[in-house]
């Protein structure tokens, strides 16, 4: 005979527990997350698990306030006894506006066990089938029921749950309940780890709310050492804000950071899982096998799964390894090296051995630096060094190699080769000098065929920089035995750098395609540097960008290399030419650090060159004498020749000087231009600007004939352009509107064609207005036109001022020293009727009627140079 069913008194629950949430005012709100939550509205039970501090419960606080009535339980320890259970879920449902605590609930009793009486939940469904709209229940902190009673009362929830009734479950570990019958009926809709990890945007909306600020590099690294895990972005915010930086939390020596992780994601694993953990975050990522290596667990698999659902232990993409956010690694590896520095050491030599035997030379060399062992250490340098140069991980090998002495470098020529080779990716010519020199002193009787070649490559390289004989030094590498060794790629790469790379783009394509097949990263950015400066040369503007780009993003990681500085300088290159200034003055400005710190020579000239083009673009964004002071500069340290930079530096800082009235600046520019043999169309252009300028209209004209009818060579492929824009500017000053729209159609085909926007959308105000008219007349360039100036519109760059005369300008300068006419007349030689007509002519040109509002207004504009430390950037 069935016993008959017990029934208990319902216990008092306190309103907290059964309440929603307070929202904190550091709330991020994440809108990504609250549309999940509304579009599972039609499901019965909605899943939101994930490890602590990942944001769970301020997510579902959050979606509760704004969606309306939710019913809230806060589970604890306290609530694996049943009639507690059940009271805090009949209690929050009682919160429900439409049942309130007078309602149908208040004569449901409670069972000891919904099994045994059906009629309970069918009598609590009865109640909520009278609502309109089913009622939503959140059960947050579920990893909290831990005894078998109380789990198969939410287990029998959810087996006999009403109509009325939508769960949301939310906890740190998967429920303890039976889903599948759910999930197979496409009634359960669940949120994870992955979904809950914070973005870069949000990451950004913390740090704001906090009032810390953070570049956009430390943001993602911040981002990407958490993990996206909300409390650890919480906690660097309050780290920066208390200790004013995050140096310490980064280390692994912050305070609240250790105790968050002590207390809320460590000290709930048992010692076995806890051990585990330490074990295997020696490494970034591991895989089952070297889990098993590095804990001496065989279930070192099943163990991982565990706590990938109760840490913030991750599964990696499209792998079987797993990994650790970098931020909680630090950690963990910090505190094992404070408390057992000698197992840390041997964790770090497991390592070494176990990625040695599965061919990971890479990760074999940075663990057998922590692992302290310097034999193992050179023995590792000596059979992979060269392998692991070219692969590009320059970073591992940097710091392996810092950590030998100098009696041990010395005495070994290929390790002094190889820090030759990485000082010189840095562009440290002095110090890989020496390095070259100390292997040269130490070069063995009968030297190997890598090490003859890694020697010849290193001094190919250093005469590169230097500019010190580079054609010839590198005329001596010797590609019949490179093809013996594994530099081979890296060889024939070297020998092109020496010539004009211009007519080898499809062997340096093939050499690329092989050095990516062979993951030989570092000949791959080096021949995409050469690439894009062979297509800048040659004219193919769009190849130019695609291949810097490409090698731009290939060495972010390695930091400031010279191939990062010249993938920066000719993006920035490509981005002007493309009118686009703000991205080529962002650009410039990351290339231009190592301006000036090379020789002469085709290639590294290239950190003049970002110089000219950020100085270019900050002259188009309204920053003109900042900007015509940078193209000064970056001129005095420019190589001479017929190359690109000589060339490319003239006519823009030619071009600026004159829109600026500075003629004198100009005929500097022109004048320094023949005396470094710049190339006869580029001299044909500037003449024909200057001439212009002085409104020689029939000498300019002249001058553009040579160029184009007299075939003089040009070194910049654009340089046709701009001379067809300035023959459109020509053609208007001498009202020879036909013979514009020649020159104007010419540009535009000739534009559209390369990709060239520059020389049209920076266009002159009489150019621009006379395409302006043309529009509807141009036939199939039509379109480009409106797209050109249409991108003008869109800058909304400030008008060049008008220019002043050459002697406006020496009264100008004078103004600021509150000198009279009189004595400026006397300082300058005139007469001071002659002064007094030259600053009408200043106030009128700078639209202003006192001396003082000139000086402000000329500061502003750049036509006043502002003290050096105003201007020096």
């Amino acid at each position: 005979m069935r016993e008959p069913v017990r029934r208990v008194l319902r216990r008092q629950v306190p309103g907290t527990k059964v309440a929603v949430p307070d929202l904190p005012a550091h709330l991020v709100s994440r809108p990504r997350l609250l549309a999940v939550l509304e579009e599972a509205g039609g499901v019965a039970v909605i899943s939101v698990c994930a490890p602590a501090g990942t944001g769970k419960t301020l997510l579902l606080a959050e979606w509760a306030h704004r969606h309306g009535p939710v019913c809230w339980v806060s589970l604890d320890t306290d609530d694996n006894d049943e009639r507690r259970l059940w009271s805090a879920v009949l209690g929050a449902l009682e919160t429900h506006p439409g049942i309130g605590r007078s309602g149908g609930l208040a004569a449901v009793d409670v069972p000891s066990s919904p099994d045994a009486a059906p009629a309970f939940l069918a009598a609590v469904g009865e109640v909520l089938e009278k609502l309109p709209e089913p009622v939503v229940l959140v059960l947050d902190g579920v990893q909290e029921i831990t005894a078998p009673t109380a789990r198969r009362e939410l287990q029998s929830l959810l087996r006999h749950q009403p109509a009325g009734l939508r769960l949301i479950i939310s906890g740190r570990l998967d429920p303890p309940l039976s889903l599948a019958r759910l999930r197979l009926a496409d009634q359960l809709a669940e949120i994870g780890a992955a979904q809950l990890q914070f973005t870069e945007a949000e990451a950004a909306a913390l740090f704001a709310i906090a009032g810390v600020e953070v570049s956009a590099d430390l943001l993602a690294r911040l981002t990407e050492e958490t993990g996206g895990w909300a409390v650890g972005l919480r906690l660097a915010a309050d780290a920066a804000v208390r200790e004013g930086g995050l140096e310490g939390l980064l280390a692994g020596h912050d305070r609240a950071l250790q105790q968050y992780l002590d207390d809320e994601l460590l000290s709930p694993l048992d010692d076995e899982l806890r051990r585990l953990l330490v074990s295997v975050s020696v490494c970034p990522a591991v895989s089952p096998e070297l889990a098993r290596e590095l804990s001496g667990r065989p279930d070192a698999a099943a163990a991982l799964h565990d706590l990938r659902e109760r840490v913030m232990v991750l599964e990696q993409a499209g792998t079987r390894d797993y990994r650790l956010p970098p931020l909680l690694r630090t950690y963990l590896v910090t505190d094992l090296g404070r408390r057992d520095p000698d197992r840390l050491a041997a964790l770090h030599a497991t390592a070494v051995d176990w990625f040695e035997a599965n061919q990971s030379a890479v990760a074999a060399l940075e663990h057998a630096v922590p692992a302290g062992n310097p034999g193992r250490l050179m023995r590792l340098l000596r059979r992979h060094g060269i392998e692991l140069f070219v692969s590009g991980a320059h970073r591992a090998l940097r710091q392996a190699l810092g950590t030998l002495d100098e009696a041990t470098l010395g005495g070994d020529p290929l390790l002094g080769l190889l820090l030759a080779c990485l000082h010189l990716e840095l562009g440290e010519t002095g110090t890989a000098g020496l390095h070259l020199a100390s292997a040269d002193d130490a070069w063995p009787a009968d030297p190997a065929p890598e090490l003859i070649v890694l020697r010849q490559l290193t001094r190919a390289r250093l005469a590169a920089l230097t500019g010190k004989d580079f054609p010839s030094v590198a005329g001596e590498i010797d590609l019949e035995l490179a093809r013996r060794t594994g530099l081979r790629l890296l060889a024939v790469v070297e020998r092109l750098c020496a010539t004009d790379a211009t007519g080898e783009r499809a062997r340096l394509e093939a050499v690329l395609t092989e050095a990516e097949s062979a993951g030989q990263r570092h000949v791959v950015v080096r021949c995409l540097t050469l690439l894009s400066w062979a297509a800048g040369r040659s004219g193919d503007y769009r190849a130019l960008s695609r291949f810097a780009d490409v090698a731009k993003e290939r060495t972010r990681e390695a930091g400031r290399t010279v191939s990062g500085t010249i993938a920066s300088a000719m993006s920035a290159y490509g981005s002007l030419l493309r009118a686009e200034p703000v991205e080529a003055a962002g650009e410039a400005s990351r290339a231009g650090y190592l301006a000036g710190r090379w020789g002469p020579c085709s290639e590294t000239e290239l950190p003049a060159v970002a110089e000219v083009v950020r100085g270019a673009a900050e002259f188009e964004l309204g920053d003109w004498y900042r900007g015509l002071r940078r193209m000064e500069r970056a001129r005095a340290r420019m190589p001479a020749g017929d190359g690109t930079g000589a060339a490319l530096c003239g006519l823009l800082e030619q071009r600026a000087a004159l829109l600026l009235g500075a003629g004198d600046h100009a005929r500097d520019v022109l004048r320094w231009s023949q005396e470094v043999h710049v190339r006869p169309g580029e001299l044909a252009l500037m003449r024909a600007r200057a001439q212009l300028a002085l409104g020689r209209h029939s000498l300019a004209t002249h001058s553009l004939t040579l160029l184009f009818d007299g075939g003089a060579p040009t070194t910049v492929a654009w340089t046709p352009l701009e001379a067809m824009v300035t023959g459109a500017r020509i053609a208007l000053a001498a009202d020879e509107r036909e013979q514009a729209r020649r020159w104007l159609e010419r540009a535009l085909s000739t534009a559209e064609e390369t990709g060239v926007w520059y020389p049209l959308v920076f266009a002159s105000p009489e150019v621009v207005e006379a395409l302006t008219a043309l529009l509807g007349r141009l036939g199939t360039r039509e379109r480009f036109a409106a797209r050109v100036l249409g991108r003008r519109r869109k800058l909304n760059c400030p008008p060049v001022p008008v220019p002043l005369t050459e002697r406006e300008r020496s009264v100008l300068r004078l103004l600021p020293t509150l000198r009279s006419i009189e004595e400026i007349a006397e300082d300058l030689t005139v007469s001071p009727n002659t002064v007094k007509t030259h600053v009408r002519g200043i106030y009128a040109k700078l639209s202003v009627s006192r001396r003082r509002d000139a000086v402000a207004v000329a500061i502003r504009q750049g036509l006043l140079e502002p003290r050096d430390e105003e201007f020096l950037g």
